[in-house]
């Protein structure tokens, strides 16, 4: 094959990995205009769903949103799980994102293991990055729906992935080109990691590994890489990025991890 694969993440990187591996991403459900749309945070094993713990909601103190023409639209948490949300009214057919955000966290690691804590608080930490976290669903309400005007335009997240066209165009095999923007510029020289809903079946409820990537490369000088999807099914692309943080008394790294989620192939529920 000529596309790279990459299979696993290195291992010397996620025992750096605050949070266990943990990231975020969004999924939404199947919906026709004029029905309310419902999302779900994921911060877990992906792609399963899971309660968001209590001493880490506060991280996602800001609500999941909308980004329609119209502007941005604060989703209200409803559902018999915490991590559920739905639009305050009824979605008309067309092509929007729903966004999800973790709020800047300090972790750091001593041999006892991870705390929300930075290093003035854990003086004998032996890594601490602050952590920051995005996620991103492109959502095609309506059969028909594939337009571009929308999801193409950069939401302003800290890490960004940008769709240049709508996934429903791309068929399997086709290359589905992105851009990876970091403070709203290009992010060079960025390792995409792409997989899909069902490429990894193992258990990792305690390895809290990474799961395994069905697709990797590498963005150029622009920032753009294309995706090459070769299943039809639920998506979700990753990027992450780390930097010194600005006062190293305080902390090590400053680490940004972003994903962008989309369906391949049209599915009916």
């Amino acid at each position: 094959m000529k596309n790279k694969t990459a299979l696993s993440v290195l291992g010397a990187l996620l025992f750096y990995t605050s949070a266990q591996a943990h990231r975020v991403w969004v999924e939404t459900a199947h919906t026709h205009g004029g029905e309310i749309l419902k999302a779900e945070l994921g911060y877990g094993e992906f792609p399963d769903m899971e309660p968001i713990a209590k001493d880490r909601l506060h991280i996602f103190s800001k609500p999941m949103q909308l980004i329609t023409g119209k502007g941005k639209e604060d989703l209200v948490q409803k559902g018999q799980h915490n991590y559920q949300y739905q639009s305050k009214k009824p979605v008309k057919d067309g092509s929007y994102l729903v966004t999800a955000e973790y709020q800047p966290t300090f972790w750091s690691k001593n041999k006892a293991g991870w705390k929300q804590a930075d290093m003035k608080k854990m003086p004998d930490a032996e890594y601490c990055e602050q952590t920051r976290m995005y996620g991103k669903n492109i959502v095609n309400v309506g059969h028909e729906s594939a337009d571009t005007s929308i999801i193409t335009r950069p939401v302003g997240q800290g890490l960004e992935i940008v769709p240049l066209d709508n996934p429903a165009n791309v068929h399997v095999g086709d290359k589905f080109k992105v851009k990876v923007l970091f403070n709203g510029e290009p992010l060079p020289k960025a390792t995409l990691t792409a997989t899909f809903d069902g490429f990894d079946t193992s258990d990792r409820s305690k390895t809290h590994k990474v799961e395994a990537q069905a697709f990797s490369d590498v963005t150029g000088d622009d920032g753009t890489v294309s995706i090459i999807p070769l299943r039809q099914g639920f998506w979700k692309a990753s990027v992450e990025h780390k930097a010194d943080y600005p006062d190293q008394k305080v902390c090590q790294k400053l680490a940004s991890y972003t994903t962008m989620t989309f369906q391949i192939g049209h599915t009916h529920h």
